[in-house]
């Protein structure tokens, strides 16, 4: 199936604002139960977080962005996860491919999705959030996994994430680990960076790195997990997403866009998300 010009999904996710919000998304994956224990069992997540990010990333914007192969792609995605299985505490299995534990690491990836429309003020409409959320069903439905577990509106959907944030999250080993890395990064030395230069760079970075995970975060997982937010750490959350909202759209497209996209566009072309977004409205009105 794919993507291509004209599509909301292709004419926007590229964009590498998403990243704001990856610390957030990553904590909300590993609060998910069976998540978290397939990650604390098959994962080397602390030893190399960052590369796993730039590691997975790519090959899940491919079903957006690869054309005629995203099907192939899509397939891979779905495969690496086959035999990331075992038992919970409870003695309960898991499996990373049970349609409820896969569609959350999906879920929060549209939510990433909306939460960059809000970032870079693009302001979709309730109609065009609409179209968004049917696209990323689309996206779903590429895996060739079941939709009995997929909310059928966009409303639907923030009910379905309500519901997950305020009663099925919850602080996981695995979730812990990252919560403990977010506040002290200085103990967890990464093997891309020489240990000195790391004790440094992670004392400067950081903790402001680390406000900007937790600002992303719902309030109610905030305390949930333990994290120091007060009005100091607010405000200088605050400032930084509005200093994002007024430098990110004037930043060159070669440094916004992510190469997965900037390779699309060359090979498709692309027609612009303001492009897309009238085509949705045309049709409402026709």
């Amino acid at each position: 199936m794919g993507f291509g010009p004209g599509s909301l999904l292709y004419e926007s996710y590229g964009d590498r604002a998403g990243f704001v919000f990856a610390p957030a998304t990553g904590l909300m994956q590993l609060m998910y139960p069976a998540l978290g224990k397939g990650v604390e069992e098959h994962s080397a997540f602390y030893d190399e977080p960052f590369q796993r990010l730039t590691r997975s990333v790519p090959q899940i914007l491919g079903m957006i962005f690869d054309g005629d192969t995203a099907d192939r792609q899509a397939h891979r995605v779905r495969d690496f996860h086959r035999d990331i299985k075992g038992s919970m505490p409870s003695g309960e299995r898991y499996h990373a491919l049970d349609p409820e534990t896969f569609f959350w690491a999906h879920a929060t990836f549209v939510d990433v999705a909306f939460r960059v429309d809000d970032l870079v003020k693009r302001r979709m409409s309730p109609t065009v959030r609409e179209a968004y959320y049917a696209e990323t069903v689309d996206w779903w439905r590429m895996y060739g996994m079941t939709m009995r577990v997929v909310p059928r509106t966009y409303g639907d959907f923030l009910e379905y994430w309500d519901h997950h944030v305020d009663h099925v999250l919850e602080v996981t080993p695995a979730a812990q680990g990252l919560i403990d890395y977010l506040n002290r990064p200085w103990r967890m030395e990464q093997p891309w960076l020489p240990g000195p230069l790391w004790q440094v760079a992670s004392r400067l970075g950081g903790l402001p790195a680390r406000d900007v995970a937790v600002g992303c975060l719902p309030p109610q997982l905030r305390e949930r997990c333990g994290f120091a937010w007060g009005p100091a750490q607010a405000a200088g959350h605050a400032a930084f997403m509005a200093s994002m909202r007024v430098a990110w759209p004037r930043v060159p497209e070669r440094v916004r866009l992510l190469p997965r996209a900037r390779a699309a566009y060359r090979r498709q072309g692309r027609t612009g998300f303001d492009a897309a977004v009238a085509r949705i409205e045309r049709q409402r009105v026709a």
